[in-house]
């Protein structure tokens, strides 16, 4: 119970400290102390625990939320009744055993923007009474959405990968996978496993990276790493995502010819360069993204297979041979008829996890949720889509046993190509040219 407190004033200190940086953003510490101590009873079990599910009203994200709430809908069904040929937690029961049985709804809420978010996590709470919040999180609409969970002390599982997340202090946040950090040095390094073991020859980056916090995070780190591990950059442009043209970058790149191309974009700009590159006739020898707008099912429905070739970061890939993930994955097709892509499961997944997390603490009161997620969760590793090792979230949020894959486009689809003990096919290197294809 020390703790417990302790914890709660550290949460009142922060929530201080943002609604004085975050003026006109709702509350003030009094009425965040008196928000805090209303949690500090354990909650009886209740028969429904609401699940607050972040995702886009507006805007390019609207059919990333979409297949959210899709998702969601599955995993309903398979927590709250019986489904003993399905390979996921609960599945063999209804609903969560040490909460009475109590089933599990996944509230709906807006991320469009970090204002909206910010409201819009703290109307969650205080209407809709969740529990806890996942969803399709960015970086800048987990900040905001935080100033509400810090003042209330509810649990927030995002996987926005900024770094700035991580060192924040939040006593309540939580990420399941990489950071960008992770995400860059691993892409670095298989560029060093591709020169070591495959003699590709890959000495010069070309980095390419809209100008909002997620770009611009990303490019500061990915020219340290580049440095680290050894590569040349060749060149290195900031862009507006809300750019209608993009032919002078795409020029440039083309005048520097790198041998690998790193680019953070969101959907809509990803597609606007892809055009570019088309118009242009110039195509990287590989053109690396750091998921964003490269891993969004718009991407490949856009393009077709002109989208082939293109690699990324992620967390997870359908082909993955794995039975909760060939359950998922079977799932999803026969509910939307596309294809379930890494991001749209692991803003679903935290949701799960946070029903793991307190079904294993047997409340529904946040600092015992984190606690559970702290201490680490009982997951068999065959009912983990993911296969990871573990899911125990270190102090500062992060999941200790956190991986990610690299995954390639062929035919329209998406492929996992490394580590190559999982791996669906091997890397096309270079890419094809337009006139080849």
């Amino acid at each position: 119970m020390k703790i417990k407190k302790l914890r709660k004033l550290i949460a009142l200190g922060l929530v201080a400290a943002m609604m004085f940086s975050m003026a006109g953003c709702g509350g003030d510490t009094k009425e965040a102390a008196e928000s805090v101590n209303k949690q500090d009873g354990e909650s009886e079990n209740p028969d429904t625990i609401k699940i607050g599910l972040m995702v886009s009203f507006t805007g390019s994200g609207v059919q990333a939320g979409q297949e959210c709430q899709a998702l969601a809908d599955i995993f309903e069904d398979i927590i709250n009744n019986k489904h003993e040929d399905i390979n996921l937690p609960f599945a063999a029961d209804e609903g969560l055993p040490n909460l009475g049985g109590a089933k599990v709804e996944f509230v709906v809420g807006d991320q469009s923007s970090a204002d909206v978010a910010l409201s819009e996590a703290e109307r969650l709470y205080t209407e809709e009474g969740v529990i806890g919040l996942c969803g399709n999180f960015s970086s800048a609409t987990t900040k905001t959405a935080m100033v509400a969970a810090e003042k209330y002390g509810f649990p927030i599982i995002s996987e926005g990968t900024s770094m700035t997340l991580t060192d924040a202090g939040y006593n309540y946040f939580a990420r399941s996978f990489p950071g960008d950090d992770l995400f860059i040095e691993d892409s670095f390094s298989y560029l060093d496993y591709l020169n070591e073991e495959k003699d590709a020859g890959i000495k010069t980056v070309a980095l390419v990276s809209e100008d909002s916090e997620f770009g611009t995070n990303i490019a500061n780190v990915e020219k340290a790493t580049a440095e680290a591990h050894g590569y040349e950059i060749v060149e290195n442009i900031s862009y507006n995502a809300q750019a209608t043209n993009v032919t002078s970058e795409v020029l440039r790149l083309k005048q520097a010819d790198a041998d690998v191309v790193m680019m953070s974009s969101y959907a809509a700009d990803a597609l606007l360069f892809m055009s570019a590159f088309k118009e242009q006739d110039y195509f990287p020898k590989m053109l690396f993204g750091q998921r964003g707008g490269f891993m969004a099912s718009d991407f490949a429905l856009n393009l077709g297979n002109d989208s082939d070739y293109v690699l990324t970061t992620s967390r997870w890939n359908s082909d993955m041979d794995n039975p909760a993930a060939q359950d998922i994955a079977r799932l999803f097709k026969e509910k939307t008829g596309i294809t379930l892509i890494g991001d749209t499961l692991t803003s679903v997944w935290d949701g799960y996890l946070l029903a793991i997390a307190a079904n294993q603490a047997g409340s529904t009161d946040g600092d015992a949720i984190m606690e559970a997620l702290h201490e680490g969760l009982d997951i068999p590793k065959e009912q983990d889509p993911f296969g990871l090792e573990g899911y125990k979230y270190a102090e500062n949020g992060q999941n200790e046993y956190g991986s990610s894959i690299i995954i390639q486009y062929l035919n329209s689809e998406l492929n996992t190509i490394y580590p190559e003990s999982i791996a669906g096919m091997e890397l096309i290197y270079p890419a094809k040219g337009w006139n080849e294809r």
